[in-house]
Formats: structure tokens, C-alpha cells, sequence
């Protein structure tokens, strides 16, 4: 059973809130390899799940959603990108307000290999049409493309959201690079030793009560960190971390041809999948939900919903097990999650192997710190027992959004001396349009080989305690947008 750490974070954080009363849904539909189905069938999969999770909130919990949110995690964020724009399409958001939007380390530009071309050739056709989307192998054709266009529906919709946020990965994140995530043409992070990194001062720390290690929240501060001239002298890695790495890397060797197998079976059932499986009549859908939960026509189908294939089903059910505390949990079964697992994991632990050992290094140098508080010492379980430490809610938020650089980074002093990514056209054009939106951009640091997960605390807290102070400054950020609109 994995607990996803950043939705329990925000339950923590505003269920006491008296502005609101909000629920949370995590879509489950994603078994038999349907996460290799690209974005637009992915997004398919879920806008009926959705819809019917709306239904049974309505009729058997007589819960009403006036507002929804969107938090997109990695390939999550794109397929949150393109189910706004279906959903907008359809006039969705005439009944329901579009409020937050967020993606945590999500390829906005797409992922690409520029100094190996093998990569982006086995991930454009060993992933599927995901690796198709991810790869922009159909240049403005790509669904990548297509969410970012002004003129599109996607495009429209992700600017009705009254905040975008996005969250990217300074370091450790070799799913998603810096760049796609923050949405810049600038790797500013490529060469770490140059780097003189500055963070915002007095956010949110986490205080483990077994061993009383503390964890900060590292957001960069782009206006005060600066490129070094001279590089600083890079440490040796352990001997045993290097030892470690060995190891990995021997099993990864061992396990390459079974995850190509097993990726390339995927791809082949995704693509007959794809060319079986009827597109949902997602209008005709929503007509029958809005109808049902919204009473706006007395129809005798109005307790229809339906199902992640599109076909119609009976939601009037006396109990249908719904929980909202078992929601934010999730079973992880099968030979397909187990690999992905495997290259994530994989993909981390070999990478920057050198400059986790430096970065352990200077946490040990940083003592523990005392915060001048109104709102110290706040006690909380969720896998392992922590104290947060902040000075106020209200406090850290001004804080962080005052010192923010939600730019694309081009006049950012650790630009200097860095020249900009090999953009094709197409990709540079993504990245114009995206940065004609507003998005809050947050950059982060965090001491863990496996940052793509633990941005959002994928794990568990007590696999990646690191995550806390963010997640928990991340849903301060929500509430003060909900208290203040």
C-alpha cells in the first residue's frame, strides 16, 4: 500500500478550512500497460472516471462540486493539460470553476536526449504513443504541440485557471530535466559545481521526531544565486556510494533485457488497444452527469454514468464504498508498475552520483535552526512522525512569492555564460506560447537520488522525507489562494 504524501499534505492542511469544504479524486484506470496509450487516449480513459466520480458524490453523498482543482504530477501534467481543454470544449467549466492548476516535474517541452540520439530513438518507439507524445516525433502535429497553441481549446482553458503553478526539479531528476519542467530553454543546472546556489529564506522546515534530522524547503532564489566564474573543486563520491552505484548498474545491465521486452510487448498491445477501443462521447457524457447532478433537465437517463471505456452504467447504488481517507491510498500490482519502478529508480541512482555526496556534505554543515514562530512545532503523522516549523502560513507565502522568478529565466544571473538549448522550431514555439501564460514557477532542491518521486512524495514521507516542507508550503500556497481570491 503506498500513501501519496501530497495529497494527504493537502487534507492535513485545509480540511479544518471554513472557507471550503473540498474533496479529493485520484483517477485509477491506468492497468494493462494504458499508461503507454499517449495523452489524448490516457485523458479519454479518465473525463468518463471523472464524471462518474462526480455522480456518485452527488446521489449517494448528496456532495455537490461547485470548483475543481487540478494537480498533475510528471506525464500527469500533460494529460491534465489536455483533459481541461476537452472539458472546456464541452462547457464544463459553465457549472464547474476552474481554480488551481499544478504540474510537479511535468515535460512541458516534451523530453529530449541532446547529447545522446540512441535514447530519443528508443523512446520515441518502445514507449508506445506516450514515448510518440513525449518525443514530439510528429514535430506540430504532437499532442505537446497542439496544448500549447493559442488558438486551441487547451490552450484557452489552462488560462481560465485563476493560478498555474509549476513545480520543477533543480537536480536529480533525470526523467524530466529542469528545463521542460520549468519551462526554459535554459539548463542552469548542468554543470553544479558553477553554481552558487541561494534559497529563499524562512520557509517551512521538517523535523523527524525518531532521529531529529531536519529538512528544509530549498527554493532557489534566481535573483540572489549566481554562476561562478571559477568552479568550485568537486569532492570525491564515497567509496561506498560508488560501491552502491556498481551494483545498480550490474542489476540494471542483468534487467535491460527483460524491460525492453516487457516494453515492447506494451507498445504492441497499446497500439491495437488504440485501434479497438471507440473514442468516448465525452459531450454526450457530461450532458447526461451535468442532468444527474445538476438537475438541469428531468430526464429519465439522468442516473446514467459511465465507465472508463465509454460505455454507459448504473451509479444509484445504497453504498458504493466510497472513503475519502482510503482515496488517498493505492495499490500498485502487476509486472508494469514493477519496471517502471525499476528504470525510474534506475535512472536516478546513476545519475549525479558525485554531487549528492557534496550536497550531504553542506546539509551537515547548516546546524539546526530555531524559527522566531507564531505557528512552531505542529505535530503530525502520516507515515512517520514529523514536526513542521514556520514562522506563519501567511508569512511563508509572502515570502516565497516575493522572491520568486517565474521568467523563462533568460536574464536570471546563473544564465550568464550559458548558452541556451539547441531548441528545434517547434519546441521553441511551445515554449513562446507557455510563457505568455502567468504560472507561478518554483524551483527545488532536494536531497534525495530519486527527486522525481519525491517531489511529491510518491514513496511515502518516510521513503522520502525530504518532500515535507514543500508539499506542506505548496498547500499553504492553495489555501492562501483560497482565502484570498
Amino acid at each position: 500500500m503506498t500513501i501519496m504524501s501530497e495529497e494527504s499534505v493537502i487534507h492535513h492542511s485545509l480540511d479544518e478550512s471554513s472557507v471550503c469544504k473540498f474533496h479529493t479524486y485520484s483517477p485509477d484506470c491506468f492497468s494493462h500497460f494504458k499508461t503507454y496509450d499517449g495523452v489524448e487516449t490516457i485523458g479519454d480513459y479518465i473525463i468518463p472516471d471523472l464524471f462518474n466520480h462526480l455522480e456518485k458524490l452527488s446521489v449517494n453523498h448528496n456532495i455537490q462540486i461547485d470548483e475543481i482543482s487540478i494537480i498533475g504530477y510528471s506525464l500527469g501534467g500533460l494529460i491534465g493539460r489536455y483533459i481541461i481543454g476537452e472539458l472546456y470544449d464541452i462547457g464544463f467549466f459553465d457549472k464547474i470553476k476552474p481554480v488551481f492548476f499544478t504540474t510537479f516535474a511535468t515535460p512541458h517541452l516534451g523530453v529530449t536526449f541532446y547529447k545522446n540520439r540512441i535514447l530519443n530513438v528508443l523512446g520515441t518507439y518502445l514507449l508506445g504513443q506516450t514515448g510518440k507524445d513525449l518525443f514530439m516525433s510528429e514535430n506540430s502535429n504532437s499532442i505537446i504541440y497542439k496544448l500549447s497553441d493559442p488558438s486551441e481549446k487547451y490552450y484557452k482553458s489552462l488560462n481560465q485557471f485563476k493560478k498555474k503553478i509549476c513545480i520543477a526539479n533543480a537536480k536529480f531528476d533525470r526523467t524530466v530535466g529542469f528545463y521542460s519542467a520549468f519551462i526554459t530553454k535554459y539548463d542552469i543546472f548542468n554543470d553544479w559545481d558553477t553554481v552558487d546556489a541561494k534559497f529563499i529564506d524562512e520557509l517551512t522546515t521538517a523535523t523527524l521526531k525518531e532521529n531529529g534530522k531536519l529538512f528544509k524547503c530549498q527554493i532557489f532564489d534566481f535573483n540572489k544565486s549566481r554562476r561562478l566564474d571559477t568552479p568550485d573543486k568537486q569532492s570525491e563520491a564515497l567509496p561506498s556510494r560508488k560501491f552502491a552505484l556498481s551494483i545498480v548498474m550490474s542489476i540494471g545491465f542483468l534487467l535491460f533485457p527483460i524491460i525492453f521486452s516487457i516494453s515492447l510487448f506494451a507498445t504492441v498491445k497499446s497500439f491495437f488497444r488504440g485501434k479497438i477501443l471507440p473514442k468516448p462521447e465525452i459531450a454526450k457524457q457530461w450532458r447526461l452527469t451535468k442532468n444527474k447532478v445538476y438537475n438541469d433537465d428531468n430526464n429519465d437517463q439522468s442516473s446514467i454514468g459511465s465507465n472508463e471505456n465509454g460505455k454507459l452504467i448504473d451509479t444509484q447504488i445504497d453504498d458504493d464504498g466510497y472513503n475519502e481517507s482510503e482515496n488517498m491510498k493505492s495499490n500498485h500490482i502487476g509486472i508494469s508498475h514493477i519496471t517502471r519502478e525499476v528504470v525510474e529508480n534506475g535512472l536516478n541512482v546513476i545519475s549525479d552520483k558525485d554531487n549528492l555526496s557534496n550536497l550531504e556534505e553542506e546539509e551537515e554543515e547548516n546546524p539546526k535552526t530555531t524559527i522566531d514562530s507564531n505557528e512552531i512545532d505542529k505535530s503530525y503523522f502520516i507515515d512517520l512522525d514529523f514536526e513542521l516549523e514556520y514562522s506563519s502560513k501567511a508569512s511563508c507565502v509572502k515570502k516565497l512569492l516575493e522572491n520568486l522568478d517565474c521568467s523563462d529565466l533568460s536574464e536570471a544571473p546563473l544564465s550568464k555564460n550559458v548558452e541556451p538549448l539547441p531548441f528545434d522550431d517547434v519546441r521553441q514555439t511551445i515554449l513562446e506560447n507557455l510563457n505568455t501564460i502567468k504560472w507561478t514557477k518554483i524551483g527545488v532542491l532536494l536531497h534525495n537520488l530519486n527527486a522525481h518521486q519525491s517531489v511529491v512524495g510518491r514513496r511515502g514521507f518516510e521513503r522520502t522525507p525530504d518532500s515535507i516542507p514543500l508539499l506542506f508550503l505548496y498547500s499553504f500556497l492553495i489555501e492562501d489562494g483560497i482565502n484570498h481570491p
